[in-house]
């Protein structure tokens, strides 16, 4: 028991909890809580809009939900459910979607293996080139993800509110000739799914600039540091001794050269 008890004290006292104190550990932290905000409120952009029909006597009415597949969400007589089209027959955000929600969650316990890594594994972190490598590596692989899914994202986002717009369900409805005969009721509600494409932007400047702190600690960094170190010319500390003094190169009156 007093041998299981002095390992768990040695392991408290190499933890490093000031590695918050410094950018790299402190981004870290940030990623974290922003790839959850970016992967929940995407998730989160269930809505739905609804287009009078009659004079009121039916409603019209078409839902979306992730993962957005607007081929499968139907357009439907609210009255008896009877489906009259889908949204959408081709153009699908939904690989968009996934492709996001993956980068934001693998991104997020990526996160979360780097700052353990920091804290409890710094040690090994410091005197094991490998670590320091594979950190760079990976954060900046997953900093492109990050750009590749935010702008894919963003395009899907564009193409949900295109193709849930009123102007698109009156024509896939085949019933509804112009707005006067089907007038708007209820609207799309965009607001999670504008906002998780900001996030993911954010989130890539915060990778981006993760690079730089994570190169630092590579061999790369430090090996270019030596060498400039070791390039720099000499610093004369004793500059004013007396023998530094300019000489006299005063010639004698009797030499004649």
């Amino acid at each position: 028991m007093e041998a299981i008890q002095s390992k768990l004290s040695v392991q408290a006292m190499t933890s490093y909890f000031g590695i918050f104190k410094e950018p790299r550990g402190l981004i870290r932290l940030f990623q974290i809580i922003f790839a959850i905000l970016a992967f929940a409120t995407a998730c989160n952009g269930r809505s739905s809009m609804s287009l009078d029909f009659g004079g009121k006597s039916d409603v019209i009415t078409s839902s979306w939900s992730y993962p957005y597949k607007l081929s499968d969400s139907d357009i439907v007589f609210a009255s008896n459910g009877s489906t009259i089209n889908t949204i959408s027959s081709s153009n699908d955000p939904k690989p968009a979607a996934e492709f996001f929600l993956f980068t934001s969650v693998t991104a997020m316990l990526l996160a979360i293996a780097f700052t353990f890594t920091y804290v409890f594994l710094n040690q090994q972190y410091r005197n094991n080139e490998l670590f320091p490598t594979l950190d760079f590596f990976i954060t900046l692989l997953w900093t492109i993800f990050w750009l590749a899914a935010s702008s894919a994202w963003a395009q899907g986002v564009t193409n949900i509110r295109s193709q849930t717009g009123s102007d698109n369900i009156r024509q896939r409805s085949g019933i509804c000739p112009s707005s006067s005969v089907c007038p708007e009721g209820a609207v799309g509600n965009y607001a999670n799914l504008i906002v998780s494409v900001l996030f993911g932007f954010l989130n890539f400047i915060l990778w981006m600039g993760s690079v730089w702190f994570v190169f630092k600690e590579t061999r790369f960094f430090k090996s270019r540091s030596v060498q400039q170190t070791q390039a720099e010319p000499p610093v004369f500390s004793d500059i004013g001794s007396p023998s530094m003094q300019p000489q006299s190169y005063m010639q004698s009156p009797g030499v004649i050269r």
